[in-house]
């Protein structure tokens, strides 16, 4: 059987150093390289990210004025050859089987989706907040299993599935993926759970996890108001 081209799309609004160890690592999987193409959609950065970005030879660099990652997800899809997308966000840290397993998961469970597993790290304080964020957030497996959902920091699906239900609510600041892997879902897509597909992902400070329930908070209306 022939191997599946894959475009790895990541959103980024600056954190170029993050997004540099990501790509790293994306360099440097057990895929072939001729099989997959890595798009980085800056969402108007104020850092130059292209200096970044030049370094890898799988990566690209796109551009998308409009705020939000799920409109920066969406220019990556519309740029994406592949016949498989994977999704990851620039502070994740992909294991080096990330994308063969995704894909292998797919293929093994005749899936439509993967949810892949997202394993939290930690700072040397490790406070009460990135614990906090450790055993709320995230829940890949557990929502999966249970809702149906799951997330585009760790996220495998084909172009079909796009083609046929659309792309991702762009107007959204949060909560975009699991409205689009509800809607997929819903229409009968089936999708797993991927626990060897894993990337690793910060835990958030007090301060970026106030961040995040701001723009949570944002998202749930907007969500609310599109019903």
């Amino acid at each position: 059987m022939a191997t599946p081209f894959v475009s790895v799309i990541i959103p980024v609004y600056n954190d170029s150093e993050r997004l540099q160890k990501c790509l790293e690592s994306l360099e440097h999987q057990t895929y072939s390289q001729q099989s997959y193409e890595v798009i980085v959609v800056d969402n108007n950065s104020t850092e130059d990210l292209k200096p970044v970005i030049s370094q890898f030879k799988q990566a690209q660099y796109e551009f998308e004025s409009s705020p939000g990652s799920y409109a920066a997800r969406n220019q990556g899809i519309n740029r994406a050859k592949g016949e498989i997308f994977a999704f990851i966000d620039a502070d994740c840290l992909p294991q080096p089987y990330w994308i063969e397993e995704g894909i292998q998961s797919l293929k093994d469970n005749s899936a439509d989706l993967a949810g892949g597993q997202v394993t939290f790290t930690f700072s040397p304080a490790k406070g009460p907040a990135e614990l906090y964020d450790s055993v709320t957030n995230m829940q890949i497996k557990e929502n999966i299993e249970t809702r149906k959902i799951s997330k585009t920091a760790n996220l495998f699906t084909y172009k079909y599935v796009f083609d046929k239900i659309g792309l991702f609510p762009a107007h959204l600041k949060s909560g975009g993926d699991v409205m689009w892997t509800k809607k997929a879902t819903d229409a009968n897509f089936y999708l797993v759970y991927a626990p060897k597909a894993e990337v690793f992902h910060p835990a958030r400070t007090f301060w970026q996890l106030m961040q995040k329930q701001y723009r949570v908070g944002g998202g749930q209306i907007k969500l609310f108001q599109a019903e």
